[in-house]
């Protein structure tokens, strides 16, 4: 499957990230459940998946069939990331999450 194209909104409410359709569809099918978040700024996480060769290796959250994943307390906090909407990109093997407050500055406004 082809990593879906675009940008996408995904609403965070109790500590968790709803994916969209299309971006949990493309976790599925790569074999995505298992997640490392990395904090690039105050504004900008990227979510890497855990490969099947890294099992072994530690993981922050796993993905529900449902298409929720749980952030961590302490990551939420480390970028300002309450009960808001984000942008998801599925960008060089793994889905970066950007904050409302960047939005403008990416070329994207949501409706």
């Amino acid at each position: 499957m082809t990593a879906p194209e675009g940008t996408f909104i995904a609403r965070v409410l109790d500590g968790g990230i709803q994916l969209p359709p299309a971006i949990h569809r493309y976790c599925g099918a790569a074999g995505w459940t298992l997640f490392r978040f990395v904090v690039v700024d105050r504004n900008h996480l990227v979510m890497r998946p855990v490969l099947a060769e890294d099992a072994a290796g530690e993981f922050h959250a796993s993905l529900g069939g449902d298409g929720r994943l749980w952030i961590p307390a302490e990551l939420r906090a480390s970028v300002g990331l309450g009960e808001q909407s984000v942008m998801l990109r599925v960008e060089d093997g793994a889905i970066g999450v950007y904050l409302r407050k960047v939005f403008d500055t990416l070329g994207f406004r949501p409706g």
